[in-house]
């Protein structure tokens, strides 16, 4: 009888472990791939933000294609002398672009779809540019209105819905809107 009883013990000693290391591992695989999808996040919004970041509307056209760093000054349009208001023709399309919802389209156009690393990761990403948002300014008693050309990025878990990561940012360039 004794006998039985340390056998039905055992056998219940035993099953535990094994549940407790099969819940352990299945644990660890799920903290991994979530490591893995973070580090996945991180590697493509370092992408992102070097876009954001050489996004330059120099010619009076945007690009952030450039592979050098830029400077103080190659984020607008040179003024000219020439010209009644100081502005070029390249300065004028500069300033009609912070005017309008079309500063970041061009951006978000390089910025692009979900990369296959991504994809494959299972991780998906949209880009939001409906809440760039304004602000009033006054200048000189004239209140202006002037656009923040604000987008921003959300990664997800594309089988779980479950959101990985949400980011806004504003290009560089925006600073030196009129």
């Amino acid at each position: 009888m004794e006998l039985m009883v340390s056998s039905v013990l055992l056998v219940l000693a035993l099953t535990g472990t094994a549940i407790l290391f099969l819940e352990s591992n299945r644990s660890s695989s799920a903290a991994t791939t979530r490591y893995n999808q973070q580090a996945l996040v991180d590697r493509d919004l370092a992408r992102v933000r070097r876009l954001n970041d050489r996004y330059t509307c120099f010619s009076g056209s945007c690009t952030s294609l450039g592979t050098s760093e830029l400077g103080k000054n190659d984020f607008f349009p040179t003024p000219t002398a020439t010209a009644l208001n100081g502005n070029s023709f390249a300065g004028n399309a500069f300033e009609t672009l912070c005017n309008s919802t079309n500063l970041i389209t061009q951006l978000v156009s390089e910025i692009g779809t979900t990369p296959a690393s991504l994809t494959a990761a299972g991780i998906t990403y949209s880009i939001d540019t409906s809440n760039q948002g304004q602000q009033t300014v006054n200048e000189f008693g004239v209140n202006y209105i002037r656009n923040l050309h604000r987008y921003t990025i959300t990664y997800s878990d594309s089988s779980s819905g479950e959101l990985l990561r949400r980011v806004t940012l504003v290009p560089t360039t925006v600073s030196w809107c009129p």
